[in-house]
């Protein structure tokens, strides 16, 4: 009987052992090594802080609870996001060359380094300057401001009749508030309290919203549905009420800032990986991963997730543009630490210049104000670059 002749089995898909291709799972993985190693560090220091002598971390810095809450921050980003970049240099090299490539990118990267750097480094080695109410209202260097009942560190200039004018000096180049605070200080300060804000959404945040999405589209049911109900309450759950219950209670917090506003501001993020997720699990390759017996763990950081950054790199970037401008309205409206110094914070002073009016005194309003603008344009400059050097399908 010829071999042809033979009945043929029907094509049928061969299901794969994925543990015998893949590398099994280890549970002491570089990332999980160097984030026990960060949060033992971190709670090391916090108990010699609450038993044995307060912490100060840079120069006169001393640590709050806040300080701690971004410092976990610090350690979640270090050891899921620069130990895999030093294992995966490839792909490193391909961001770092499609920053480079990209003008817009590169400047809006080196802007939001700028600020890192100002608000992590500069800030507590200056430390806070004493108050000098007698060099109240200095104008910037180059700009002239009328005197009222303050003194004058650059040359005084007679206007007509009693008029008196000062012309600022190097040695408040950006001038100074109604204490007497230089402006070039409370800038750094407020790019601080800029960097908390993106450090903890960054860390804590994004990954919720990011997990929820990809859970609720990769499995779909009954999960599906009560996580999107739970995220269609939260997003109806005003965050500045929240904070103002919140603030009446616990009084001005910025890490209870970061809770409120946080918390109740993933839903949009995780609704739009949902979505991208609900088209890329029809994906051809998807599928086919999914009937050769893939796990959801790895149908979801294999094939899902590398394939939504063109959806998600720019919503987390224009999350942390709204939650910044978020914490400078609400210290704008004097509801934030006052010992912790903010935009928007500084931007009110300005407009309450009594006796003066706030054009007199336009730098304490203008410098903070142009800062938060730049800072927002850099996020979604840098969010629209990213996108690009992210996705796997874009070649640069």
């Amino acid at each position: 009987m010829d071999e042809s002749d033979e009945p043929s089995e029907p094509p049928r898909f061969q299901r794969v052992e994925w543990a015998e291709i893949a590398p099994r799972r280890r549970r002491a993985t570089p990332e999980r090594i160097a984030f026990a190693l960060g949060v033992a560090v971190v709670l090391g220091l916090f108990l010699y802080d609450a038993y044995v002598a307060h912490v100060y971390l840079v120069g006169s810095w001393e640590a709050t609870p806040v300080d701690w809450a971004v410092m976990l921050a610090a350690v979640c980003l270090a050891a899921y996001g620069v130990v895999p970049a030093i294992q995966r240099p490839r792909s490193a090299r391909r961001v770092i060359r499609a920053v480079r490539t990209r003008t817009a990118l590169l400047g809006s990267a080196a802007a939001l380094g700028l600020v890192a750097v100002l608000g992590l480094v500069a800030a507590p080695v200056l430390g806070e300057p004493s108050l000098a109410f007698n060099y109240a209202y200095q104008p910037p260097v180059g700009f002239t401001a009328r005197i009222y009942n303050t003194g004058c560190l650059g040359e005084v200039l007679r206007g007509p009749g009693i008029t008196r004018y000062c012309r600022g000096t190097l040695y408040y180049p950006l001038g100074t508030n109604y204490r007497g605070q230089p402006l070039d200080y409370l800038l750094i300060s407020g790019a601080r309290t800029a960097v908390y804000v993106v450090a903890f959404t960054a860390a804590f945040i994004v990954p919720l919203a990011t997990a929820v999405g990809v859970a609720a589209g990769l499995r779909g049911g009954r999960l599906d549905d009560l996580l999107m109900a739970y995220v269609d309450v939260q997003v109806s759950v005003p965050a500045l009420f929240l904070y103002f219950v919140g603030y009446m209670y616990f009084g001005p917090s910025l890490l209870l800032l970061l809770l409120t506003f946080g918390l109740l501001s993933w839903g949009g993020i995780a609704r739009l990986v949902r979505s991208e997720v609900l088209q890329r699990r029809e994906d051809g390759y998807v599928r086919l991963a999914h009937s050769l017996g893939a796990s959801d763990r790895y149908l979801a950081t294999r094939h899902v997730l590398p394939n939504v950054t063109n959806t998600l790199v720019p919503a987390v970037f224009h999350l942390f543009a709204v939650l910044v401008v978020a914490e400078a309205g609400v210290a704008f409206l004097g509801f934030s630490d006052i010992e912790r110094h903010s935009w928007g914070s500084t931007i009110a002073e300005g407009l309450s210049t009594d006796p003066m009016y706030p054009h007199e005194v336009w730098w304490v309003s203008t410098v903070p104000a142009l800062a938060l603008a730049a800072t927002v344009v850099a996020f979604k400059l840098a969010g629209d670059g990213l996108r690009d050097a992210f996705d796997p399908r874009t070649e640069n």
